[in-house]
């Protein structure tokens, strides 16, 4: 088995287990992501819709206080026109102390009742560039003031504007010192007859505060843009020119995404129609889909982790195949070079074992009996041809007793006893010269028995006498050809006695599917340890005198295996008998 195939095979494991795994892993995993990154937009619309909803509402909700202060003014002209006298005049009476004290109790009341406002200012035009101002006790000379831009921003809006707002800073003192400056947000509205303006100081840290308190996500920054593009209000102080707010401004849509500074963010826009503001809600947009990015991460995760897993395994049931493979193989090669087959003892610990256990199991048996079957083929033919070679040249000895036959004729002038002995003779040469089965029916083994009897008759001069008993129902049977004449040459050879006539008889029986062939003769007989003898010899297949019996008994093993041979029975000065069983079917 080459690495090529063992390559090959590792990959088809790896394949049969990352394709179940990783696609269903895959598909559930970005359809996860794809539905939820839908949903977190979808929130994300609709939270910061509604945090520039609430902070529109808001931001009007203080201009809403910035009109009804000046409703207030309108409907209180007579006040504020001896507000405009008081400015001017040098010294103040009692009366206009008291006039002033009520003018101020008017913006100290919703200073105080709003805790999101630092300061209220009322400045109507004077000579003297005073203004009521809520962080006094009474009228505030701009000269004497820190906070006085937004005095600059009056005149520069006078005219042009009713109202407006900017984000500014308030310089402070504190301990009689310089203090960090204030942020905060100025809203502003003219009071026209009075060429006025009313001024509310938000606080930025206040409206910062309750921002936060709304956050939606993380580094999320709210920003206020009036119709100039000037930031009114930006809650993480993030550096965005002019050119960036234009962008957010110009964009038509009110959800849409932007890159600022090389980072993506998503927009959320909302326009106030009454003030002609701009509500932004600018939010990273790597902080808006950590859940979806937390699950595409563990999606890699769990891929990962199946890969590994995939290979690890798939290694181990390529290594274990390979080993059971390579023995397999191993076997075949032996068998086919006809070498000894190796070992194949296998560990049975699952199934795949188990299969190539039982797999090489059958093969061995079926190689080890197809090897059994040629060797006993090789075997009966050999001893066919020994059997052949060692009792006859039948070929030589056919050919010479042709010619004695036709020379005692001539020698007689007429048919004599000699011709019967040399017919019968060449009958059994026949016999045995027909190779084309070395089966051959008991009936025909019996005919050509009894002309072999006839030439032993002639030779022994009638020393002898055999008779037959079987009936008809062994004709079916059928065996070894020349199987019966050895016994019989045996029979007269070896257990002849001397003072009486020699009785053979071939007694031939059956029963159920198996034939009983026996011969007795009324020979010498064998003693316990000359019979003991025989059967060993028999038993190792050893020659020795009784040749014909050795021959007989080895054919019979070839041919019917180990339940066939010769059994053999013997009693000293009784005879001995002989006997050989033979199947119906082989």
């Amino acid at each position: 088995m080459t690495n090529h195939y063992i390559r090959t095979y590792f990959l088809k494991n790896l394949i049969s287990l990352l394709i179940p795994m990783l696609i269903p892993l895959i598909v559930l995993g970005a359809l996860s992501i794809f539905l939820i990154q839908q949903y977190v937009l979808q929130d994300i619309i609709d939270r910061n819709t509604d945090l520039l909803t609430q902070t529109k509402e808001n931001i009007e909700l203080i201009f809403y206080e910035l009109d009804s202060l000046n409703s207030y003014i309108i409907s209180s002209t007579n006040q504020f026109d001896n507000l405009q006298q008081l400015m001017d005049k040098p010294t103040l009476t009692h009366q206009d102390y008291k006039d002033l004290v009520t003018l101020k109790n008017f913006i100290d009341a919703p200073k105080e009742a709003r805790e999101y406002i630092h300061s209220i200012y009322i400045y109507v035009k004077n000579d003297s560039g005073k203004y009521l101002s809520t962080t006094t006790t009474g009228l505030v000379e701009l000269r004497n003031t820190l906070d006085f831009n937004w005095y600059h921003s009056f005149v520069t809006h006078l005219g042009y504007e009713e109202t407006w707002a900017e984000s500014r800073t308030i310089k402070r003192i504190t301990n009689n010192q310089m203090d960090t400056p204030l942020n905060i947000i100025t809203m502003y509205r003219t009071i026209p007859k009075n060429n006025g303006v009313l001024v509310l100081n938000i606080k930025a840290d206040y409206l910062q505060q309750q921002l936060a308190s709304l956050s939606t996500t993380v580094g999320r920054n709210l920003v206020i843009v009036d119709n100039k593009n000037n930031i009114i209000f930006n809650e993480q102080n993030y550096e965005l020119g002019n050119r960036i707010i234009q962008r957010l401004t110009s964009n038509p849509n009110s959800f849409f995404d932007m890159t600022i500074d090389g980072k993506p963010y998503v927009i959320s826009k909302m326009e106030s129609s009454k003030y002609d503001w701009t509500f932004l809600s600018i939010n990273p947009k790597t902080s808006l889909y950590q859940v979806p990015k937390k699950l595409l991460k563990l999606v890699l995760f769990l891929s990962a982790i199946c890969i590994i897993g995939s290979v690890i395994y798939a290694y181990w049931v390529t290594r274990k195949a390979t080993v059971h493979m390579r023995k397999i193989l191993a076997i075949f090669q032996s068998a086919e070079q006809g070498g000894a087959l190796p070992d194949i003892s296998i560990p049975v610990n699952d199934v795949y074992s188990l299969i190539t256990h039982k797999v090489l199991l059958n093969f061995t048996e079926q190689n080890t009996l197809k090897r059994k079957l040629a060797e006993k083929k090789y075997k009966e033919q050999t001893l066919e041809l020994a059997a052949l070679q060692s009792q006859l040249n039948p070929h030589f000895l056919f050919n010479t007793l042709e010619t004695l036959n036709w020379r005692a004729i001539s020698l007689t002038g007429k048919p004599n006893e000699l011709n019967d002995m040399i017919d019968n003779l060449a009958t059994i040469l026949r016999y045995s010269l027909d190779d084309e089965s070395s089966m051959v029916p008991i009936m025909e083994e019996i005919k050509y028995t009894k002309h072999y009897i006839d030439i032993l008759k002639a030779r022994h001069q009638n020393q002898f006498h055999v008779l037959w008993e079987y009936d008809d129902d062994i004709v079916p049977f059928k065996v070894k050809k020349l199987t019966i004449q050895p016994l019989i040459e045996n029979a007269i050879e070896h257990g002849k006695p001397k003072k009486q006539l020699c009785q053979i008889k071939i007694k031939m029986t059956v029963q159920a599917d198996l034939m009983t062939l026996v011969v007795i003769d009324n020979g010498k007989g064998m003693d316990r340890s000359q019979l003991q003898i025989v059967r060993e010899r028999l038993q190792q297949n050893e020659q020795y005198s009784h040749i014909g019996l050795s021959n007989t008994h080895k054919r019979l093993l070839v041919a019917f295996g180990e339940h066939g041979g010769l059994t053999i029975l013997s009693k000293k000065g009784w005879g001995t008998v002989v006997k050989m069983k033979i199947p119906l079917k082989i």
